[in-house]
């Protein structure tokens, strides 16, 4: 039997075992000898699907304890983006272009649902971005869009947000490197708006503030 069925019968054999209740995260996988008594297979091909898996960041091997189910896919995607930037398969604008559909879609769910206490958070990361110093911008940047997209509530948008946060965070500090305070000015009042909008609850305002926010980074 090939690897990719191998893999796909583990997969789907961890599935059951949540299904079931005798999984969950951060919990420990049946043992290599039980896994290949349950699904007939050899050794070897357990050993290669338990490492494709735990390069996925579905499973992770801890020495002399077993294998357990975790969640550090964000990573393993992070890792995939990176390469992808470093061998030219994408580009900086297109990191920012896909985070800009993505904070859209997470203001549009903040508006609807996100109570004044999360819409404060907001709040406080814009006031450590007016005060950041010119070092910090970047790191204080990516924590007011973070903070954005975690009020959603939305946990792929989330993920999705982890995968993109080292690529992003290399895009503003590329772009604060290069632009004068005047239009620093300018992208702060962006930030401000999208804080206003949200507190107002205004959906159409809002949206235009993301997208004018990055029409100027672009």
């Amino acid at each position: 039997m090939n690897g990719t069925k191998v893999y796909f019968l583990v997969i789907e054999y961890i599935k059951t075992l949540v299904q079931q209740g005798t999984l969950s995260f951060g919990g420990r996988l049946p043992s290599e000898r039980q896994l290949m008594t349950t699904l007939g297979l050899s050794r070897n091909s357990i050993r290669e699907a338990l490492r494709s898996l735990e390069n996925m960041g579905i499973i992770e091997s801890r020495h002399g304890k077993g294998n357990f189910l975790v969640n550090h896919i964000d990573q393993s995607l992070d890792s995939i983006f990176s390469l992808l930037l470093f061998m030219n398969e994408c580009s900086s604008q297109e990191v920012s272009e896909l985070r800009r559909s993505i904070e859209i879609g997470a203001y549009l769910l903040a508006v609807n649902q996100a109570d004044d206490t999360a819409i404060q958070a907001l709040a406080l990361s814009l006031d450590r971005l007016k005060n950041s110093s010119v070092k910090d911008r970047a790191q204080m940047d990516k924590q007011f869009h973070d903070t954005l997209i975690n009020i959603s509530g939305n946990r792929l948008m989330k993920l999705l947000n982890n995968t993109l946060s080292q690529p992003f965070e290399n895009v503003i500090q590329q772009t604060q490197t290069q632009i004068p305070a005047s239009q620093w000015d300018a992208l702060l009042a962006y930030h401000t708006r999208i804080c206003e909008c949200l507190l107002a609850r205004d959906k159409a305002a809002g949206i235009n503030a993301i997208m004018e926010h990055y029409d100027c980074i672009r």
